[in-house]
């Protein structure tokens, strides 16, 4: 017996119903053209009905079934052409320098991890290449940043440091500033004042003092005349002559104490 349902869709209670009348083994509901419900007892199967075209698939047909555009095998760019005479069923048409089934084989010469630091690499022939650096970068493949300290003199002790567009000196302390450190600070240049007055002093100090020396000994081997043993016998002479007047004092005390 053929039960039509004249709607797409079918109510909870509308199953039920159908579901409860046990004397239909086999019902065949047709709905519209694109879908059939098939009621076998209690379940209720979806069966699409084909698609006009067999590469399509879905309720609405508008899902692709071929390889190329169900696994899109093809890799590096490479083009996907559905053949079904192959193995796979596609043909993958490789971009220049890949090859292989999937154009998974990189053959160029000029390969990305080449030339580094995102320097750009030219193929100078079937199998050299050359690298077009950055800014900053040099070497076969881009891989030693340039020194830029190079020529660079850095004042006041001073160190270059290099980067990579240019360099920096790095002055000593808080003492030096300035692009090559040529400027002195405030504070140093005072102490530097003060520790040449001090350096001045001293050796003014030591060149009288050489002076001295150098006199004394002219005049004790040149002319016979020592200044420093003169002044020890004046000084001798002078401590015994104090003696020899405080002795006598000492006696008169003495005798004055006996009576």
């Amino acid at each position: 017996m053929e039960l039509l349902i004249p709607s797409k869709t079918i109510s909870t209670t509308a199953l039920s119903n159908i579901t409860s009348l046990t004397t239909f083994t086999s019902t065949t509901t047709k709905i519209t053209s694109e879908l059939q419900y098939l009621i076998n007892g209690s379940s209720v199967v979806f069966v699409p009905q084909p698609c006009t075209d067999s590469t399509f698939i879905g309720l609405s047909c508008n899902i692709s079934n071929t390889p190329c555009e169900m696994i899109t095998p093809c890799e590096n760019q490479g083009t996907c052409r559905n053949y079904k005479m192959t193995t796979y069923g596609y043909i993958c048409s490789c971009s220049s320098g890949f090859n292989g089934t999937h154009c998974e084989l990189d053959q160029r010469i000029c390969k990305p991890h080449l030339c580094l630091h995102n320097g750009t690499c030219n193929e100078t022939s079937n199998t050299t290449i050359h690298c077009v650096c950055k800014n900053g970068w040099q070497g076969t493949h881009c891989e030693s940043m340039i020194n830029y300290c190079e020529g660079v003199v850095c004042k006041n002790k001073g160190i270059c440091r290099p980067l990579l567009l240019g360099y920096k000196c790095e002055c000593l302390g808080t003492s030096y500033y300035g692009s090559h450190c040529e400027f002195t600070a405030r504070k140093t240049v005072t102490h530097k004042i003060i520790s040449k007055s001090f350096a001045y002093i001293a050796i003014t100090a030591m060149a009288i003092v050489a002076m001295f020396v150098v006199i004394m000994d002219i005049l004790k081997y040149c002319f016979g005349i020592d200044m420093t043993h003169e002044e020890l016998e004046r000084y001798r002479r002078e401590k015994q002559a104090r003696k020899l007047i405080n002795r006598p004092a000492n006696k008169q005390v003495v005798h004055a104490n006996i009576s």
